[in-house]
């Protein structure tokens, strides 16, 4: 059966400039049919859009009132 895989490896800042964590994200599609890689890549894109902003967004501290 056909199987392709998307990996991508970045580092994201948390709280600031040096406060960083390396990610690798990885997509693996296996099927008859699949995609191609640049619908693959696309969707991973956006997907790691998501991640990043919801990893940043943790590490934010709140504003305290």
């Amino acid at each position: 059966m056909p199987k392709n895989s998307v990996k991508m490896a970045f580092e994201l800042k948390t709280r600031n400039d040096y406060t960083k964590v390396e990610a690798e994200i990885g997509m693996t599609v296996t099927g008859n049919e699949i995609p191609s890689m640049t619908v693959l890549g696309e969707a991973l894109e956006l997907g790691l859009q998501v991640i990043q902003q919801r990893v940043t967004e943790s590490y934010q501290v709140p504003v305290r009132v």
